[in-house]
């Protein structure tokens, strides 16, 4: 069995989310995507992330994700987002290469202007977005 890595800058860092897909907790570091920024998508309240000159988009790096794990993350994750390769930088300067899911070029018209922050969705929209994709049991 081999363990792939998987950067999460969206609600999958939050280990109740990710818990619910894969039906564990995995450990993970912190990392950052360089150059990307990140953006609440139209019409919903979790993010996607679009290159931007300068940027590190801050997120969750996990190193122990199974094949079928993927296989259920690609599940959740569904459209407007692709599995895709990217490097991300680790707290000690070291970069590391990654799976991480964004939005193909095609589709980056979904992402709005607005800024996504991982606190104020924890305040704001956690609740409803665990109720959304996972019913009334997931916040109980």
């Amino acid at each position: 069995m081999s363990a792939e890595r998987l950067f999460c800058y969206g609600s999958l860092q939050i280990a109740e989310v990710i818990r619910e897909v894969i039906g564990r907790t995995p450990k993970s570091v912190v990392a950052m995507l360089p150059g990307y920024e990140i953006y609440r998508l139209r019409d919903a309240i979790y993010p996607a992330v679009a290159p931007m000159e300068g940027a590190l988009a801050p997120g969750a790096l996990y190193s122990d994700i199974t094949e079928k794990e993927l296989a259920r993350l690609d599940v959740f994750e569904g459209e407007p987002y692709a599995r895709k390769m990217a490097t991300v930088r680790l707290e000690d300067g070291s970069s590391i290469g990654t799976w991480l899911y964004r939005p193909p070029a095609a589709k980056r018209h979904w992402l709005t202007n607005e800024r996504w922050d991982l606190e104020s969705f924890k305040r704001a929209g956690l609740k409803q977005f665990m109720q959304q994709c996972f019913g009334e049991s997931a916040i109980a």
